[in-house]
């Protein structure tokens, strides 16, 4: 097959879906499958052309919710040259990704007029939100959603809301995937004090005013260990002027720093109280060998399932995750415990187990028939 994956963000910016879109991409191709990823630059940067990756329009920072993206817009006739190109080349599918992002995704997926597979990465806003951004959203998703031959959801948490805004949804629930083989690679000996971890971005949405409270004071009870939080937003300046003991802020890492820093890790803290409908990063960390401990939204929840479900804690609580911290670093072989149960959970967003099914959906989609058993390896 010959698949256009359309993510709406940079792809260079750090994001579960840019991941998910770049492993799976990575996957088919190895399997013989041709990929075209197509983005907008980041912000302030020229489109470029790097491997698969094609880069089109321009686009600008925005913020809503809580979080950051972009918005992004190319000139119609550079559209019109891009699907021309694609047809030339003989794509027969689009894989649209979070499809209501403005608006290079929504210009070419209009422009190259193929069979769509669409991903709900983000949770939509309520029927009954009424501001324009959450107008426009609801807008969009319907009609992508409605243009769609397949629909996937990360999780079973969006099926409610999804199905008060298009009542005869019959989507597909598919984990996004990742490559999860670099970060088991990762996991290394625990040694010395015990070690908590942040990775992400510094907004609101990813939960930090929450866990700066909890550390504040759940430290003073925990002699010794150390919290580090890695990442880059704006939420910045709180942290570093946070004056908290044992507290260390390292900036964005590279991948291959963010693997290090997860596999020397007891515990991995995510305390983001909302817009999770599924939690890649959960996954990476287990994979690493380093325990969860997250706020119960419904999309963390979907990833570490009912045996998992003592690691979450309230959203926004910041004493009861500072009482499960101290509660995980007090008791040693509980984490042990964990480590080893995480392990095996986090095989659950392994490319090598969700590749296939992705496969098969494109295939169903394109009326083909299933490829043959043991075509595709990992």
């Amino acid at each position: 097959m010959r698949i256009v994956q359309v993510c709406p963000y940079a792809m260079d910016r750090p994001g579960g879906v840019q991941r998910h879109v770049r492993d799976l991409s990575a996957w088919l191709a190895a399997g013989g499958d041709e990929v075209v990823i197509v983005a907008p630059p980041l912000p302030g940067r020229r489109p470029r052309r790097e491997g698969r990756l094609i880069e089109i329009g321009r686009s600008r920072a925005f913020g809503a919710h809580g979080t950051g993206f972009e918005l992004s817009l190319a000139a119609p006739i550079t559209v019109r040259m891009l699907a021309g190109e694609l047809h030339g080349w003989g794509a027969e599918l689009v894989h649209l990704h979070t499809p209501w992002t403005p608006a290079v995704a929504g210009q070419l997926w209009r422009a190259l007029r193929l069979p769509a597979v669409t991903t709900l990465h983000a949770t939509l806003p309520e029927p009954g939100a009424a501001g324009p951004v959450e107008r426009y959203i609801r807008w969009a998703a319907r009609r992508a959603i409605r243009r769609s031959r397949a629909v996937v959801v990360p999780s079973g948490a969006p099926l409610p809301m999804l199905g008060r805004l298009v009542p005869d949804l019959a989507a597909h629930v598919l984990p996004p995937a990742v490559d999860l083989a670099p970060w088991r690679d990762a996991a290394a000996a625990r040694t010395g004090p015990p070690a908590l971890v942040f990775l992400g971005r510094l907004e609101e949405r990813k939960g930090l005013r929450t866990l700066l409270e909890a550390w504040r004071q759940a430290a003073p009870q925990l002699s010794g260990a150390r919290l580090t939080v890695a990442g880059d937003g704006p939420l910045r300046p709180p942290v570093e002027d946070a004056r908290l003991p044992r507290l260390d802020y390292v900036g964005r890492p590279s991948d291959a720093a963010a693997r290090r820093l997860l596999g020397k890790a007891d515990l991995f803290i995510a305390p983001a109280p909302y817009g999770e409908s599924y939690g890649l990063v959960l996954a990476e960390a287990m994979a690493a060998g380093a325990v969860p401990v997250a706020a119960a939204n419904p999309g963390y929840a979907s990833v570490l399932g009912e045996a998992g479900a003592d690691l979450l804690v309230p959203p926004g609580d910041a004493a009861a995750l500072a009482t499960k911290i101290v509660d995980l670093v007090r008791a040693p072989e509980r984490i042990a415990a964990w480590r080893d149960w995480a392990a095996v959970r986090a095989a659950a967003s392994d490319i090598a187990t969700v590749g296939p099914r992705y496969l098969a959906l494109y295939r169903e989609v394109l009326g083909r028939d299933a490829a043959p058993t043991g075509a595709r390896s990992s």
